[in-house]
């Protein structure tokens, strides 16, 4: 990827963050099919961080500063990490496009996952704008806004630019969907406010997933910590996923509903069909790999609906009559008649705008995945009590 470096005076604590600078043209889709190029023109890096899940990132280590690279689309975005404190200007300055100043003080998040990451790691206090207060579950994180510690400044096209200015952030986190560019934030980069994108969600598996704790850890000089966390959701993750390898039968499910007329279904390379497979479901298209997710006919859906034994997440529905308000010909579905329909909103915010399964989910997929289990095979976890699921009833 082709970028742009431009000179501008940085007169603010802003220029803490970029000892160089710049305009930055980050105009890309994300991917995470491919895992970061390596570059030929940087140094053979004295050590790498461990990771095995994420295939989206990578952090490098040189002595006192670290390179993380985050793979795109068409090209891989490098970013080097250097300590507050370094006064000299690093030998790998030519080879990156951004420079971050770690430990990162003051941060700008635009999804709940970022804070569920920030959580764990117990740097919560590091947030000081989000999106909306009203997207986010965790009360840690509304109480801050609601007490004005933390300001709700909106997010791509809505950013408000006065506002993420005053604010004075080391940088802004930014979740964007595939095949968009960063456009809407280039007046930020203009006015020399990092923005990292972090792309967990594009991620396969659930520690996949989880995995990208570690490229927050690395802002925050935690990767010690974060290693020790990640192992401890790895090891309690695939300590489920075990107990239904050896299963005798697989029940059938069905998946979702249809939107504007259209169902879309997970796909062999999804983190939807992922957990399915390790909670031991038969899905009709687990070895599908035309995409991610893709649509199907109502009607070969319909006729899955009528066989499957359980029924998964139909959409936004909190019992069973708003189940039949989407279509009245759900209720011929054979999981709709046994009463075996579950919906992962057990965990909505009092105003119903928020859902935890997609914030704490992120950094605890176990949770997800023993709920699944529950459900699907109840015998192998006979004391689990629901956490992010609940049986819909009428």
């Amino acid at each position: 990827m082709k970028l742009q470096f431009l000179s501008f005076d940085i007169p603010t604590r802003l220029a803490r963050n970029t000892v160089f600078h710049w305009g930055v043209s980050l105009m890309f889709s994300w991917s995470c099919s491919n895992p970061p190029e390596q570059s030929a023109n940087l140094l053979k890096s004295d050590s790498t961080l461990n990771v095995e899940y994420a295939q989206g990132f990578a952090i490098d280590y040189y002595e006192n500063q670290k390179v993380l690279s985050l793979a795109t689309a068409n090209d891989t975005l490098r970013y080097l990490l250097l300590p507050a404190d370094e006064t000299t200007y690093p030998d790998l300055e030519a080879e990156v496009d951004q420079i971050v100043r770690i430990p990162v003080q003051r941060v700008i998040t635009q999804s709940t996952t970022h804070l569920a990451f920030l959580k764990m790691l117990g740097h919560t206090d590091v947030v000081v704008g989000l999106d909306k207060a009203a997207y986010v579950y965790d009360s840690l994180f509304t109480n801050r806004a609601a007490s004005g510690l933390i300001q709700e400044v909106g997010s791509g096209n809505t950013l408000n630019t006065e506002q993420v200015v005053s604010l004075e952030p080391d940088l802004i986190f930014v979740s964007h969907m595939p095949g968009s560019d960063l456009s809407a934030y280039q007046k930020f980069i203009d006015l020399d406010i990092l923005v990292l994108p972090v792309a967990e969600w594009t991620e396969s598996t659930p520690l996949g997933k989880a995995e990208w704790l570690k490229l927050f850890a690395s802002l925050l000089n935690k990767e010690e910590f974060a290693l020790t966390k990640f192992s401890r959701t790895e090891e309690a993750y695939t300590t489920l996923a075990q107990l239904t390898q050896s299963v005798a039968e697989k029940p059938s499910v069905i998946v979702g509903t249809p939107f504007q007329g259209t169902w879309y279904v997970p796909g062999a390379e999804s983190y939807r069909n992922a957990l399915l497979q390790d909670a031991g479901a038969d899905w009709a298209f687990s070895q599908d790999s035309t995409a991610v997710s893709f649509p199907v006919d109502f009607e070969r859906m319909y006729d899955l609906g009528l066989q499957a034994e359980i029924w998964l997440d139909p959409g936004q529905s909190l019992n069973t009559k708003e189940v039949l308000g989407i279509d009245s010909r759900f209720a011929d579905f054979s999981a709709f008649q046994s009463g075996r329909v579950y919906n992962s909103n057990r965990r909505l915010s009092a105003s119903g705008g928020s859902n935890d399964y997609y914030e704490s989910g992120v950094v605890y997929p176990q949770r997800i995945l023993a709920d699944l289990i529950k459900i699907l095979h109840p015998e192998l976890l006979p004391h689990h009590q629901l956490y992010y699921y609940q049986q819909l009833l009428e």
